[in-house]
């Protein structure tokens, strides 16, 4: 087994020669399934295929073997034994993942039925490939948690499912059930999870820019200059300084987004939330910081 979970893995590498010390791997590799099958009892982990998709998951990677240990690799066993159509492996993923994850958004205030229906709606989507034949499931990075993965998943679609109910209630009950939504349950989970990684990136970012635009950033969050204002101290018209400030505050949360993807290691989809969870925090850590004299 340890040879073929070896050569499917090297096979799947965009350059196999970055692996050095393929006895290593060979090594990390056979304790990556044995770890999976004493967490995940019963399930069947077929080697090429285990092999082949920790490989695409480093594919890239200068250091494929460094990469590798800083994997959940345990996870990602159970995922491509799921991909596989494992049934012991799809019922330990229901019980270990879909199911607690539907729990810790219940007690969060969202309503049973709406959890439910969101629960079901990913779980079937999960294995479905898109048109360009990638299955949702296979985009599991395995840089995270797999429950937290699948908790941003289930609460997007739930605050879909919930807006979508709400929109059919009394007027009198629209707040109720905008505050039942939860405070938005996807930010609060990156928050959480790439909360240390965004300040880094943060104030990486905004050292990167001028004076002048700091400046700017200043006199409007913190001065409370309007754009007349501002347009009126640098004399320019008011759409002239509206595009300036629009354009700062967007490159400074591209920049920073770049920054995260690049620190963190994230796949496409991964970086899109970054990115919302980076407008949502934009301007209160430009206050901050540059409150701070930054």
């Amino acid at each position: 087994m340890t040879d073929v979970l070896t050569r499917s893995f090297l096979a799947a590498l965009s350059n196999p020669a970055s692996v050095a010390d393929e006895a290593a791997l060979m090594a990390a590799l056979t304790a990556s399934v044995t770890a999976a099958r004493a967490r995940f009892p019963g399930v069947e982990f077929e080697a090429s295929a285990v092999g082949r998709h920790l490989g695409e998951k480093v594919v890239a990677e200068a250091d494929p073997l460094a990469a590798l240990a800083r994997l959940r690799t345990e996870e990602l066993c159970l995922v491509c034994a799921c991909l596989a159509g494992n049934p012991r492996a799809l019922q330990l993923f229901d019980a270990a993942y879909l199911a607690p994850v539907a729990e810790r958004l219940r007690r969060s205030g969202l309503a049973a039925e709406v959890v439910a229906d969101a629960r079901q709606r990913i779980a079937g989507s999960l294995l479905v490939a898109d048109s360009g034949g990638t299955r949702r499931l296979a985009t599991y990075s395995g840089r995270g948690d797999l429950a937290g993965w699948l908790y941003v998943a289930i609460a997007r679609e739930a605050r879909r499912l919930a807006g979508r109910e709400a929109r059919f209630t009394a007027a009198d009950d629209l707040e109720l059930a905008d505050e039942r939504i939860g405070g938005d349950l996807e930010l609060a989970h990156l928050k959480a999870t790439y909360g240390e990684a965004f300040r880094r990136s943060f104030h990486t970012a905004l050292a990167e820019l001028d004076e002048q635009a700091r400046n700017l950033l200043r006199q409007h969050l913190l001065d409370g200059l309007s754009i007349d204002q501002i347009a009126a101290l640098q004399r320019v018209h008011r759409a002239t300084a509206a595009r300036r400030l629009v354009r700062v505050r967007e490159d400074l949360a591209l920049r920073t987004r770049a920054l995260l993807v690049q620190d963190l290691g994230l796949s496409e989809r991964e970086s899109d939330s970054v990115l919302r969870l980076v407008r949502s925090q934009l301007d209160l850590s430009l206050t901050r910081v540059l409150g701070a004299g930054a």
